[in-house]
């Protein structure tokens, strides 16, 4: 126990040593991100008192750097994160709020599947999260990421959260990386996209599944998502496929894939649907490979990862299959 505190410290020293690029120590670091901020317009009395609470949080650099260092294939990733407990939960809670799911998808056109999934590979179906002050854990990976404008503009945005009436929040609370709620919402997709779906007068992503949903689903719609299409499929690549169209990220029909000789996963033709598509191969040419459709790069703005947007995708296609009953 003691070794592993011991690690644990030595790891965050580093962390924080090597990421002071600016000379500057944490606490005068955050005292020029408060001239900044007003200087970019925000209110001084109300950044004043936001910072003055802010504090050193090593845990969400040392959580960011080991998250960076883990190999991950889709082969082990999909079985550990999409299982079946999972999927028969993401069936159960569909069926339970499918009324306000339904409600959610008229208003705002988005499956009620995809949401499901989303609450799923987000928070694993939890109706209710706090955390740590997201001023404290944006400031400290800002601080420990300096080059990256990223966390300057989410610590931005939870300002201008904080100050605004029609969500009323004195604290904006965030999980160790900086997401919000129970879908791990960025600072700036909240501030942009929330919903008091129960008109209580606040907007509350961390207990409210109707404001949580709603706030997602308007965030999906104002993004652009597609409700007559999906996100993708798994597909099978012939044995003398040109590897180069791996890598060029280009959109081209289903109709130019198939004469590829692309076909889905059990060896049924492409489907015939007039849709253009990319390939997506997140562990190169001999790891699942998966046509993906417009609605895929909606995914991954809310996931920031291939990984569990793919995981998003594979979980809503279960929910959907086999029909519930």
């Amino acid at each position: 126990m003691i070794a592993r505190l011991l690690a644990f410290t030595a790891m965050s020293l580093i962390a924080f040593n090597a990421s002071a690029q600016s000379g500057l120590s944490f606490y005068q670091y955050v005292k020029q991100l408060e001239a900044q901020m007003v200087k970019d317009g925000a209110d001084a009395s109300q950044t004043k008192a936001a910072f003055s609470g802010v504090k050193l949080f090593k845990k969400a650099v040392v959580v960011q750097q080991r998250e960076r260092k883990k190999v991950k294939t889709l082969d082990t990733f999909l079985p550990r994160l999409v299982n079946e407990q999972r999927v028969k939960k993401a069936r159960a809670l569909y069926k339970q709020h499918l009324p306000l799911l339904k409600e959610i998808e008229k208003k705002y056109h988005i499956q009620p599947r995809f949401i499901v999934a989303l609450w799923g590979v987000a928070n694993d179906f939890s109706d209710g999260v706090d955390g740590y002050n997201a001023l404290s854990v944006l400031s400290s990976l800002a601080y420990s990421n300096q080059q990256d404008s990223h966390y300057q503009k989410q610590i931005k945005a939870t300002l201008a959260l904080l100050a605004a009436s029609d969500i009323g929040m004195n604290e904006v609370k965030s999980n160790w990386a900086g997401k919000l709620g129970l879908f791990n919402l960025e600072s700036t997709q909240y501030l942009n996209s929330f919903q008091d779906y129960n008109n209580d007068g606040r907007s509350d992503i961390w207990h409210s599944l109707g404001d949580s949903f709603a706030t997602t689903a308007k965030l999906m719609e104002d993004s652009g998502w597609e409700q007559a299409y999906t996100w993708g499929r798994q597909v099978k690549l012939p044995k003398d496929f040109d590897q180069s169209l791996l890598t060029t990220g280009d959109y081209k029909p289903l109709s130019e894939w198939k004469s590829f000789g692309i076909t889905r996963f059990d060896n049924r033709p492409l489907p015939s649907a007039k849709l253009t598509a990319k390939l997506v191969a997140p562990d190169g040419i001999k790891g699942r490979i998966y046509l993906t459709y417009h609605n895929f790069e909606h995914l991954l703005t809310l996931t920031d990862s291939l990984y569990n947007a793919i995981a998003v995708g594979y979980l809503s296609n279960r929910i959907k299959f086999p029909p519930i009953q």
